[in-house]
């Protein structure tokens, strides 16, 4: 008798974890090769040393003259902390690894939720890189890469709460906690669960009930309900969308808000043209997510994640067709063995690393930031104190040079408007530039051969002020009489 026959079991080829691999190196391997921006993260070192050192969360402003003593709120007190134990346990190799790891975790979680969207593998890592690339001016060292694979984790658990799996839902006021303390973009959680409630089709009496307890978890920070006000009076505030520009909306320039605004032509096109149905609740966070990002740069990377689920929806009867076809890459273990070189071979460029392979190796901090002037200032103890120093510098040194106060930081809700107005006056050289100098006591000016040339001409004419130091970026002046 003839048995009949037995057809052979598809063993998966795992091609999919090949191409997340790809997509990742090469995210990973821009994010390290970006040089460290003064901007924002040296404050936060300097935050971190402070709490340290104390003991204590601080609960005024202690980095600058201009504002020193004013009561402040420290939101970020956790990242501020994490981020200077990464620096003290391994310097900027450290810092950019974890950063790396963290933005990278992100991604690799938007390409599950594309594959919970029963995306084929070769269109989630195509969908995945541009989406990603779209983001990228946004993936600088700061509290917010923290909050990045929350939002990531967070989302996937939405998606599968809409195809109802309900058991990660229960780890959203766990992810409630760190994300409060860590980055004010924790809202953006509440901004896809109230969405979900409203127009989801999961289970909402879990969802309601994981919400309120989110909510409650969100008290569960040294300030309480003040984090919340405190949040709303930062994204609320006329100064902060006045003089910081990553606040300002984003304008067609750079290839990165190229690829942006070509996002919303290609997602209209593609929803005039498909036969696909996408469900309400995406539309409801692409027009939420896409309305921020259209208000301000800052959201341009979170609206990224949200139009790769939306595109990759329109545009999947044709990914389908022609790039899900067939299977590409069908030796299993020639998958996992490459993938996992590919991401180990990205370490190779991070700071401290790649220097030793590769000649002619990016610096791993930007041409901006004054490290040889600023250590020679810390080698003259005797200069006099209140040095004015444009907002880079200024904020480099806030960590670098502690023991001076400096002109300000990145903290702008800790200012008066008056002292910006004042800045932008200097920075111009403007005819009562002195006088503005005088009013805040300065003594020591530093300023930027590239960026400052109105204020070294005024500065140079003035027989007020007599220069002291000069390297290839920056000069060093004091004021007559202290010299």
């Amino acid at each position: 008798m003839n048995q009949p026959a037995i057809e052979p079991v598809n063993k998966p080829s795992h091609s999919g974890f090949l191409l997340l691999s790809m997509v990742l190196a090469v995210i990973f391997i821009i994010v390290v090769l970006m040089p460290l921006e003064p901007s924002d993260y040296w404050t936060y070192l300097r935050i971190g040393n402070e709490i340290i050192r104390t003991n204590s969360i601080p609960t005024s402003e202690f980095m600058t003259y201009t504002s020193g003593g004013q009561p402040a709120v420290f939101s970020y007190w956790l990242a501020s902390l994490v981020l200077f134990g990464i620096y003290k346990a391994g310097g900027l190799m450290l810092t950019a690894l974890v950063m790396g790891i963290f933005i990278v975790g992100m991604y690799a979680l938007n390409w599950l939720c594309l594959r919970e969207l029963k995306l084929g593998p070769v269109s989630a890592s195509l969908v995945l890189l541009i989406t990603a690339l779209m983001g990228s001016n946004n993936w600088s060292i700061r509290p917010q890469v923290f909050a990045l694979p929350f939002f990531g984790l967070s989302l996937l658990i939405l998606l599968r709460w809409q195809n109802s799996k309900n058991r990660m839902i229960w780890l959203l006021p766990i992810i409630t906690i760190f994300w409060v303390n860590l980055h004010g973009s924790f809202i953006l959680l509440f901004v896809l669960l109230f969405s979900a409630l409203l127009f989801g089709s999961g289970n909402r009496k879990y969802l309601l009930i994981v919400s309120l307890i989110s909510l409650a978890a969100t008290l569960v920070n040294p300030y309480g309900f003040q984090l919340w006000t405190n949040t709303a009076g930062m994204i609320g505030s006329d100064l902060i969308k006045t003089y910081s520009a990553e606040w300002q909306p984003p304008m067609n320039q750079g290839w990165q808000l190229n690829l942006f605004f070509g996002s919303l032509l290609v997602i209209a096109l593609a929803a005039a043209y498909s036969k696909v149905k996408v469900n309400f609740l995406y539309w409801v966070w692409f027009l939420g997510f896409g309305w921020m990002a259209v208000s301000s740069i800052r959201y341009v990377l979170w609206f990224s994640i949200i139009a790769a689920l939306l595109l990759s929806q329109l545009a999947e009867p044709w990914l389908k067709q022609y790039l899900d076809k067939h299977q590409v890459f069908p030796k299993r273990v020639f998958n996992i063995t490459l993938g996992v070189i590919l991401l180990f071979f990205s370490l190779a460029f991070l700071p401290g690393i790649r220097q030793n392979w590769w000649s002619q190796a990016p610096s791993s901090l930007s041409d901006t930031t004054p490290v040889q002037a600023v250590e020679w200032i810390k080698s003259h103890p005797d200069l006099p104190e209140h040095i004015w120093a444009n907002w880079v510098a200024s904020i480099y040194m806030s960590y670098t040079l502690p023991e001076r106060p400096v002109w300000v930081t990145n903290r702008i809700e800790d200012f008066e408007e008056q002292i910006f107005l004042d800045n932008k006056k200097l920075l111009r050289a403007s005819f009562d530039w002195q006088e503005i100098l005088e009013g805040y006591d300065v003594n020591l000016l530093m300023l930027d051969r590239v960026e400052e040339k109105q204020l070294i001409t005024a500065v140079s004419s003035s027989t007020n002020w007599i220069e002291i130091y000069r390297d290839e970026r920056e000069l060093i002046y004091i004021k007559a009489d202290h010299n």
